[in-house]
């Protein structure tokens, strides 16, 4: 480089010393500048590699998730109704496939007892002069005693009595609901065992107390213990009958035992009758539960399938983070045929098969498999396309496979070592495991980036000194020049 430093004294020109150590050090900021792009390169590939371990957890996790035996996603099953404005059904994995018949002949009700009807105004219970104690007995099922029940006291003050019919009925609803609600606060039985009572007036001035209780079904059924002076008779609440027109009573035949009780649910399953406290059943096929809608006398029936659908959308959710990898180790590893630019891990010799490995390890056939026929991804309708990128390309191949047997889907993925699964997290395990090669790469990365800051730092010190030189000698060498342009002026008007 060649720099007229004449310029400095020139009347001509106007470059200033500052000027002229900023061309100096642009040539000697060069090395600098080589440093720092190095450790931005470095950086680059390390932010890489964080997204590559990223990449490569998410496929352990969806590979580690879909092959946790509590989930048993290949074995989803899906119940079908035949009509479902009368019954709804869903089933879990372990229900069994196949089609049963169904009819329902009862739904399930709460049990409900009302007492007879009185005149608002009128003063009928003004024959009692004592407080009345009674009990009310709800269910409350425990491990040791699933027919367990409990007995919960309420208490009427005398002074209630004298007041109108209206204002005892409120009374001794409230305290119903009061003695209740004690008795969940206090943990003696939970909110769904207890019973509800309110004042229903069908008539305008004359009404009646309806108690009911919160769950459905014979076991969940209302009895009494009346009070020393029988106020529950004399309110007909705890009466034996049905209650008719003004009279009090049950609303529904409770019965002596489940299959007896009106309030239980009544259907026929398989030509079997069953009885269940609720219209929401279980417990009556294995994995299914049965929701009864409305009474029907026609056969109707419970189809229970693989669930495909759910199924593929498991399936799915891994094809989806294996093919992220894949893009991932693609975009990071190989030069990009439209711009020419390498991929940041395209000179690191760990993660240049990767992409290759990967698309081998999926393509490989499985062993020890229950049927032969199904031991490849393509055998059950997923393929990959000219990226290696895995997807549904046949949904027939996979639904028949699954619906003939869910071990022909599963196989290919759970098989103990040789499945699809297995070797993946065998293989990820490599890269993100504890002393796996992404941490080993980015600690040498930390290590050259280090080294890197130490030249940096040695650099940025030494052209420091060097501007403060450069600053010095142009300063000296411009007052030297400005002197001689003086005295060369003075010279030159001698002569003249």
């Amino acid at each position: 480089m060649t720099i007229d430093i004449s310029d400095l004294y020139s009347s001509s020109k106007t470059t200033s010393v500052d000027e002229m150590v900023n061309i100096y050090m642009t040539q000697e900021e060069k090395p600098l500048q080589e440093l720092e792009d190095k450790q931005d390169a470095l950086y680059e590939k390390k932010k890489a590699l964080t997204t590559l371990y990223s990449k490569l957890s998410a496929l352990k996790s969806t590979s580690q998730s879909l092959s946790m035996t509590t989930s048993d996603a290949f074995n989803s099953k899906k119940s079908v109704s035949s009509d479902a404005e009368k019954f709804t059904t869903s089933a879990t994995s372990s229900a069994e496939v196949g089609t049963h018949s169904l009819m329902v002949e009862r739904l399930a009700t709460s049990d409900t007892r009302v007492t007879k009807q009185y005149t608002d105004t009128d003063t009928s219970f003004s024959g009692f002069t004592t407080d009345q104690t009674f009990s009310i007995e709800v269910a409350h099922p425990t491990d040791a005693d699933p027919d367990n029940r409990v007995a919960i006291d309420v208490t009427i003050t005398s002074d209630v009595f004298s007041q109108t019919d209206d204002d005892v009925l409120a009374a001794i609803s409230d305290a119903i609901n009061d003695a209740i609600g004690s008795a969940i606060m206090a943990g003696t039985i939970t909110n769904n065992e207890g019973v509800q009572s309110a004042i229903v007036s069908e008539q305008t001035g004359v009404s009646r107390l309806v108690l009911r209780s919160k769950l459905s079904g014979y076991d969940y059924r209302i009895d009494f213990t009346d009070s020393a002076d029988s106020l529950l008779s004399a309110m007909e609440l705890n009466a034996a009958v049905q209650s008719s027109g003004a009279s009090g009573g049950y609303m529904t035949e409770v019965g002596t035992s489940a299959d007896t009780s009106e309030l239980n649910s009544k259907f026929t399953l398989d030509g079997l009758t069953f009885y269940r406290n609720s219209n929401s059943v279980n417990d009556a096929l294995n994995g299914v539960t049965l929701t009864f809608l409305d009474t029907f006398s026609t056969t109707e029936n419970v189809t229970v399938q693989a669930d495909v659908e759910a199924v593929k959308e498991e399936v799915r959710g891994f094809l989806d983070s294996y093919n992220d990898l894949l893009d991932c180790v693609r975009n990071n590893t190989v030069v990009n045929s439209e711009t020419g630019t390498a991929g940041l891990l395209s000179n690191d010799s760990r993660y240049m098969d990767m992409r290759n490995e990967l698309r081998s390890l999926v393509n490989e056939p499985v062993s020890g498999v229950s049927n032969t026929d199904y031991t490849n991804l393509f055998d059950i309708g997923i393929e990959a396309n000219e990226t290696g990128s895995l997807s549904f390309v046949d949904s027939n191949l996979f639904s028949d496979a699954l619906q003939a047997n869910t071990t022909n889907v599963s196989d290919i993925f759970l098989t103990e070592s040789t499945g699809l699964l297995d070797k993946l997290i065998d293989y990820v395990d490599q890269y993100v495991g504890s002393d796996g090669l992404i941490l080993d790469s980015k600690s040498s990365i930390d290590e050259q980036a280090s080294y890197l800051d130490d030249r940096i730092d040695k650099m940025e010190d030494y052209l420091y000194e060097k501007e403060k030189q450069l600053r010095k000698e142009f300063t000296s060498l411009q007052q030297a020049m400005s002197i001689l342009s003086a005295q060369s002026t003075t010279l030159l008007q001698y002569l003249q």
